[in-house]
C-alpha cells in the first residue's frame, strides 16, 4: 500500500505553466499569486457580518422585559434567534463574498434586510409590549424573508441558499411559540 502511494507520488508530472487551463477573469489559482492579507480580510468581514446580527438580535432580546412568558422559553427563543440569525448572515457573507449583494440586490439585500428588521422587531413586540398578533405578523414576513433569502442567496451560491434554510424552520417554530403566547 505504501508502495502504491510512493510510487503515485514519483510519477506524478508538474504541469508546466503553459499547461495549465486559464482561469475566468484572468485570476490564478496559484496561492502565491493572492494579494497578501486577502484572506485576514476575509475573515474580518465574515466576524462583523456574523457578530453584528447576532448582536443587534440579542440586544433587541435583552431590552424587552416579559411577565408573561416564562424564563425557559424565553431563553431558548433567545438562543434560537440568535442562532438563525447567525447562521443568515453567514449565508448572506457567502452570497456577498460571490458578489452577489452587489449584483442582485432586489433578491438578495432587500429581503435580508427585511428579515433582519422582523427578527430585531419580535422580541419588543412580543416579549415587551404583550403584542402576540403583531409577533405572528413578523414570524410570517420573517418566513417569507427566509425563504426568499433562500432563493436570492442560493441562485447566487448554493451553499448559501442551504443555508439560509433553517432560519424559515425558525421562523415557523417561533410562530409556534408565538401562537401558544396568545
Amino acid at each position: 500500500m505504501a508502495a502504491a502511494a510512493q510510487e503515485g507520488l514519483t510519477h506524478r508530472v508538474a504541469a508546466r505553466e503553459d499547461d495549465r487551463p486559464a482561469v475566468a477573469g484572468g485570476a490564478s489559482r496559484d496561492p502565491g499569486s493572492r494579494k497578501p492579507g486577502a484572506g485576514r480580510r476575509g475573515l474580518r468581514s465574515l466576524a462583523a457580518a456574523v457578530s453584528l446580527s447576532a448582536a443587534l438580535t440579542a440586544l433587541s432580546f435583552f431590552g424587552s422585559s416579559s411577565s408573561s412568558a416564562p424564563a425557559s422559553t424565553v431563553a431558548i427563543v433567545r438562543a434560537g434567534s440568535v442562532a438563525s440569525e447567525a447562521v443568515l448572515a453567514l449565508a448572506a457573507w457567502m452570497a456577498w463574498a460571490e458578489g452577489g449583494l452587489h449584483a442582485r440586490p432586489a433578491a438578495t439585500l432587500l429581503p435580508y434586510a427585511a428579515r433582519l428588521a422582523c427578527a430585531l422587531a419580535w422580541a419588543p413586540l412580543v416579549l415587551g409590549r404583550g403584542a402576540a398578533r403583531a409577533g405572528l405578523a413578523c414570524c410570517a414576513a420573517m418566513a417569507a424573508g427566509a425563504v426568499a433569502c433562500a432563493r436570492g442567496f442560493g441562485a447566487v451560491n448554493p451553499v448559501a441558499g442551504d443555508l439560509a434554510k433553517p432560519a424559515v424552520a425558525w421562523a415557523v417554530l417561533l410562530a409556534v411559540v408565538n401562537y401558544k403566547m396568545l
